[in-house]
């Protein structure tokens, strides 16, 4: 669960955890997050230019990963806004070590942290489809999560 200090920093927000927590995946989802934090916190629609969400091989969750096509599509989805420290801190458990909390720059310009997937050569062509998941995966998923939560000690360093 390590990140670096510069990882957690998003831009104007010393701390990182003021920051708004760009979403693309499985996090987009109330049900997900609810379960993981105990609460949804307020979330708004958003992009991320210059990235997709891709689909992952053998996983049913996305990474995200620097658009190639020189476009300019964006990533779509949410940000979660008013986050405490210690909520952060169980997306970074939650997230793992095979992302990066990183900065990047919304399509609104607002400056937003993301999990960045460290291994785009587990990236597939294809983007993730959130239609897909919730339709066949979502009610395992929230299952899953649950049992991954109630396992979780004190995520705070």
């Amino acid at each position: 669960m390590s990140r670096s200090a510069a990882g957690r920093r998003a831009q104007g927000s010393p701390d990182g955890f003021g920051a708004l927590l760009f979403v693309y995946g499985t996090l987009m989802f109330p049900e997900v997050v609810s379960t993981l934090i105990g609460r949804v916190p307020p979330m708004e629609s958003a992009a991320a230019p210059g990235w997709r969400a891709a689909r992952l091989r053998d996983r049913l969750y996305p990474g995200l990963v620097r658009r190639v096509a020189r476009d300019d599509a964006s990533a779509p989805g949410r940000v979660l806004v008013s986050l405490d420290r210690g909520e952060r801190a169980v997306f970074d458990a939650f997230e793992g070590s095979a992302y990066e909390a990183a900065p990047l720059v919304l399509a609104d310009g607002r400056p937003a942290v993301a999990y960045l997937w460290k291994d785009a050569a587990e990236a597939t062509d294809e983007d993730w489809n959130p239609r897909a998941f919730a339709d066949g995966h979502l009610g395992d998923y929230v299952l899953r999560c649950a049992a991954w939560r109630a396992r979780l000690t004190d995520p705070l360093p």
